[in-house]
């Protein structure tokens, strides 16, 4: 007999063989004991999962001798041929390279006559989602009254591209892909029965490699053999697969650690004089950087770690040096860079700036650690006023990750926006309405009183909207209501045509005289004046700005210079 490949040699013959899938299995199981079995399956997941061998162990068990059986036995003729894939009545089609409607009609015609040895005649149809639109409306009718005792098992990869009509008559079953113990566990117990000497951090390469799909780890396993022998050391398995060394990893680590530029820079030198692949070495450090998120998280012993026993120490000591801030941030980074060197010529270039990202990360300050300065410090008087801009030289801007900008604004202190007084040029006394100072000009307090009596005589509601003005000016033929900028909404409300009219009529019979009535927002004057304000006094305020602590605590911490002073009303 000729050579047969472990993939293919270790391929499970029983429902207990398939690695984590129980919950297809148990259910499969459970359906053939109480003659439950539907006509029609899809069976989803990824590739290398256990898909087309749970329908193969199906079949055997429905055609069991001893069957049907949750555990065929494996010896009959019926086992036996459709474990070596000659059986009659187990028909394995390829739906991607037999995806037309011809051969459907040729399936269909097949189906219609009896088993010709087997208690049910199986069809197995792999990467079913290729189907073309009118293969799959051939098979529908087949489905939705099937001939007796035929049973078909539709394995795709790409469940959601399957018409809906066919999903909708048949039992739906998703493999999951397999975790990084599950695969370690199965790998070191077929290297036992293969007599096979493996270090486990090859085994740890391997599941790593495979991503979740068994078969991937098995034929690495395979291909490893080949190249080692039946000892297969780690430094061997990793220089087979280009996968850097565990130490390399570690050197990148410890260099953000460090703000090590060149060390960093170092690793990549070294890995393209070497000739690897820098993109498989950017996957590898996703991997690592996630495992130290997750020891930081959870704990050096978690499950959800991808990593030998003997591997986790140095882990948890690598995961203790970041906060998870930090390592979260390394991740982002790193998932930018790989998806860079996809798409990106000179990947190089690409991994060293991701690199150099990486160790600038690490240099900002926790949020946490910022806010807990500011709110120590004690502002100076006056500061509240103003807005400062500085020019951030070195490190970096504050609260950005990334480090990519070159300028920052800061705000510093909390304070309400001002109403400043209206730009008068004959300016009054502040009328009094129901307690609240309002600023009049070019009009008298007495009048304002009078027409906002007139406006809560006639319609209360407008009367409500007019008292929250916070100014009156009468320019010419102009009576214009100002409102601070956080009560926009009422102005907006009044410009409304039936409440200027109404305002209109009121204020011309007050006044004795006809005038237009507007709303506007007092920032417009307010702006006015504050410029003017602003001029006579911006050396005092960077003075002020200067001599403040927080001011100071930022500029040092992020090597920043103060290059402007505005006010606040400038700033908007």
């Amino acid at each position: 007999m000729s050579y047969q490949v472990i993939a293919r040699k270790w391929r499970p013959q029983r429902f207990e063989d398939l690695v984590g899938q129980q919950h297809v299995t148990e259910t499969l199981k459970n359906a053939i004991k109480n003659d439950r079995v539907a006509h029609a399956y899809i069976f989803s997941g990824a590739r290398g999962v256990g898909k087309t061998t749970a329908a193969r162990i199906l079949a055997k068990a429905l055609n069991c001798v001893k069957g049907p059986a949750p555990q065929p036995c494996g010896e009959c003729g019926s086992c036996k041929e459709i474990a070596a894939g000659t059986s009659l009545d187990v028909i394995e089609i390829d739906a991607a390279s037999n995806r037309g409607i011809d051969q459907i009609r040729e399936l269909r015609e097949m189906v219609r006559y009896a088993p010709a040895s087997s208690r049910s005649k199986v069809v197995i149809l792999d990467e079913a989602h290729m189907l073309t639109g009118e293969a799959s409306n051939a098979l529908l009718k087949t489905l939705e009254e099937p001939p007796d005792r035929v049973i078909f098992v539709m394995a795709t990869t790409e469940p959601e591209n399957l018409v809906d009509t066919i999903r909708s008559r048949s039992q739906h079953f998703h493999f999951r892909a397999l975790t990084f113990a599950e695969i370690t566990g199965r790998l070191e117990e077929i290297a036992q029965k293969e007599n096979l000497k493996i270090e486990p951090g090859a085994i740890a390469v391997i599941a790593r490699m495979a991503e979740g799909s068994l078969r991937d780890a098995l034929s690495l396993l395979e291909q490893a053999r080949a190249y080692c022998g039946d000892t297969i050391p780690d430094k061997d398995v990793r220089e087979l697969l280009g996968v850097v060394p565990e130490d390399a990893l570690n050197e990148m680590v410890s260099a953000i650690a460090e703000g090590s530029a060149d060390r960093a820079l170092g690793l990549v030198h070294a890995f393209q004089k070497e000739g690897r692949n820098l993109q498989h070495f950017c996957r590898q450090a996703i991997r690592h950087i996630r495992n130290l998120l997750i020891a930081r998280v959870c704990g050096p012993d978690s499950d959800l770690i991808a990593a030998t026993p003997d591997q986790r120490p140095a882990l948890a000591k690598a995961a203790a040096l970041f906060g998870e801030e930090d390592l979260t941030r390394f991740f982002q980074i790193l998932l930018q860079t790989d998806d860079d060197l996809r798409r990106k010529p000179d990947p190089r270039v690409h991994l060293e700036m991701g690199l150099l990202r990486l160790i600038n990360a690490s240099r900002l300050a926790p949020l946490e650690e910022l806010l807990a300065e500011l709110k120590s410090g004690a502002p100076s008087s006056g500061i509240n006023d103003g807005v400062a801009r500085s020019n951030a030289q070195g490190t970096g801007a504050a609260f950005r990750p990334a480090a990519r900008a070159s300028a920052s604004t800061a705000t510093v202190g909390t304070s309400a926006a001002r109403n400043d007084a209206i730009l008068e040029k004959n300016p009054g006394a502040p009328a009094k309405s129901n307690g609240k100072v309002v600023q009049v000009s070019g009009i008298t307090e007495e009048q304002v009183a009078e027409i906002k009596a007139a406006i809560q005589g006639q319609q209360k509601f407008l009367g409500e909207l007019v008292e929250q003005g916070s100014a009156w000016e009468l320019d010419g033929a102009e009576l214009r209501i100002y409102f601070s900028p956080d009560k926009r909404t009422f102005a907006e409300m009044i410009e409304g045509r039936e409440s200027l009219e109404r305002l209109r009529v009121i204020s011309s019979k007050v006044l004795g005289r006809a005038v237009r009535v507007c709303a506007k927002l007092a920032l417009v004057a307010a702006a006015a004046a504050s410029a003017s304000r602003a001029a006579s006094s911006t050396q005092e305020l960077r003075a002020q700005f200067e001599r403040d602590p927080m001011v100071r605590s930022m500029l040092q911490r992020f090597g920043g210079k103060i290059s402007e002073v505005k006010r606040r009303q400038e700033e908007s």
